[in-house]
């Protein structure tokens, strides 16, 4: 239709919208309104109430799991042994004193005491320390959960030691220097199968950082 005004016509003015694959109408962001991190989420990761099953919500896409060890429950025992006869002894010393209020006291002490105990049972069984083919980590908390990491490209130096009261257990601690300094995650105690572990660990730097053929680095 020809203008009234004489000038030319001009376009009738193009809403534009945003593609779907970019976020836009339509998207699983629903116009860019729900975004990544803005929250979105409509349910919960899994938390993972039993032991064996609380690493798997910290692994990332792809990332496949290589060794994954618990805390060594004869490692535990015998690294409170000493405290357990020390409150043991103390507790038959004042019995033999005769005085009913101090045995009582030192009894509610003695059973204060074996619940710690028990307490610091359940959070070592609520520790796992795993190795994929990305990083290794410390997964530990009942019902807070603390997450550490080390990727192996960080990883410059792995030593493995081992007490008597360790060699007995069969277990070890194993201290693990990585570039970060201030890395909270240095050193795994009494892991339950430290060979295994320590032989994993070892193989995953040489894939990572590479291996001495005959004098000379092979990456």
């Amino acid at each position: 239709m020809a203008p009234t005004n004489g000038e030319p016509d001009r376009p009738a003015p193009v809403r534009r919208t945003r593609s779907t694959a970019h976020g836009g109408r339509g998207s699983a962001y629903d116009g860019g309104r729900r975004r990544p991190g803005g929250g979105q989420a409509t349910h919960r990761s899994e938390r993972g109430w039993v032991p064996s099953r609380i690493v798997r919500p910290y692994l990332v896409s792809g990332e496949v799991v290589r060794l994954d060890e618990s805390r060594s429950w004869r490692g535990f025992l015998i690294n409170q042994l000493h405290w357990v006869v020390l409150a043991l002894v103390i507790e038959i010393l004042i019995a033999t004193l005769g005085v009913g209020v101090l045995t009582g006291l030192s009894t509610v002490v003695l059973a204060g005491f074996f619940a710690f105990l028990a307490a610091r049972a359940v959070q070592a069984a609520y520790t796992r320390f795993v190795i994929t083919d990305l990083r290794m980590l410390r997964v530990s908390g009942v019902f807070n959960r603390h997450v550490e990491f080390i990727p192996w490209g960080k990883v410059t130096d792995v030593t493995r030691n081992e007490t008597l009261f360790q060699w007995l257990a069969r277990t070890a601690t194993i201290r693990v220097e990585s570039a970060n300094e201030n890395s909270g995650f240095r050193v795994i105690e009494d892991v339950d199968d430290p060979e295994t572990f320590y032989d994993m660990i070892v193989q995953m730097v040489a894939v990572k950082q590479g291996r001495v053929v005959n004098g000379a680095a092979n990456d």
